[in-house]
């Protein structure tokens, strides 16, 4: 490929002065060929008038053959010359076009391979982190009606490298006519934990784990509000783990997950029960089913 740049570098600069060459020359010779035309025009323009000079026949009959036989025309070879040196200066334009093309298609497969090649050492080298959440408390009311429960988070790092700035933070909250979406407020709070300076949870090292239990209280106003509009409500748990790697500290991370605390019937498996505002539940009674849609793994 370089010695084909090489070659059309060199060849095209030759090309164009044979060009300018052949059209300077032809253009030469119009002009001579012109000039001569006009001469005789010129001298008898100067000529002051008729002079009675005695010529020879002799003489008569040079002056009519000149009249007679104009100078020599272009030669034929000329205008082939100049067509062939146009032709090959255009075939060698689009020839550059084309190498043009095909190393600019080198350049972005080799742009695109390279890549792919820094992405799947990205996969290999950086940290993986996983959740697992289970229910640890009963869930219970306050005097004031707030609704409160404890979960466990098992936090996992399954990659190759440490993950640095680690910041796990879950939240509970009550879906209800104006705050139905959890996708909508796990991707506001992963963006809100994206963005602190520092995680408050360190360094995990790979094939390393830590739990963390977080209470929970779910707002009084809001659990009877839903109550009131469809006699239960339903608690929505989000939580968002942001990090780094220490392969590349360019990037940031983000684990999200979206479970439902419901509860359930274990003489009927797969049937949910309302919860009611104020009644207890007991711990073997709850369950957190996952939403798969809704979460992002490192992302």
């Amino acid at each position: 490929m370089e010695n084909d740049g090489v070659f059309s570098n060199a060849v095209w600069p030759l090309a164009l002065m044979f060009s300018l060459v052949a059209f300077v020359t032809s253009r030469g010779n119009q002009t001579r060929k012109s000039s001569r035309r006009q001469n005789p025009d010129e001298e008898q323009e100067r000529d002051p008038g008729p002079v009675p000079v005695m010529i020879s026949s002799s003489t008569a009959m040079d002056s009519q053959a000149t009249r007679e036989f104009p100078y020599p025309a272009t030669p034929w070879w000329k205008g082939p010359l100049e067509a062939g040196g146009v032709l090959l200066g255009l075939a060698l334009l689009i020839l550059n076009l084309f190498q043009s093309r095909a190393t600019q298609q080198a350049a972005n497969a080799a742009r695109s391979t390279a890549d792919e090649t820094a992405r799947q050492l990205e996969l290999s080298q950086r940290p993986w982190i996983s959740i697992d959440t289970s229910i640890a408390s009963p869930l219970t009311f306050t005097p004031g009606g707030t609704a409160q429960v404890t979960l466990k988070f098992a936090v996992r790092n399954s990659g190759s490298t440490p993950a640095k700035g680690l910041s796990v933070q879950p939240e509970m909250y009550i879906p209800s006519r104006d705050n139905q979406d959890p996708v909508m407020e796990r991707s506001k709070l992963c963006e809100q934990n994206r963005t602190r300076a520092a995680g408050a949870d360190g360094i995990l090292f790979p094939k390393s784990e830590f739990t963390k239990f977080v209470t929970f209280y779910g707002d009084a106003k809001e659990i009877v509000k839903e109550s009131n509009r469809t006699g239960s409500f339903s608690p929505a748990v989000i939580v968002c783990a942001n990090y780094r790697s220490t392969f590349d500290d360019r990037p940031r991370y983000t684990t999200g997950i979206i479970y439902y605390l419901r509860r359930i019937d274990k003489s009927q498996p797969g049937i949910y029960s309302r919860m009611k505002n104020g009644v207890e539940v007991p711990q073997e009674a709850l369950a957190l089913i996952y939403d798969p849609i809704g979460a992002i793994a490192a992302d």
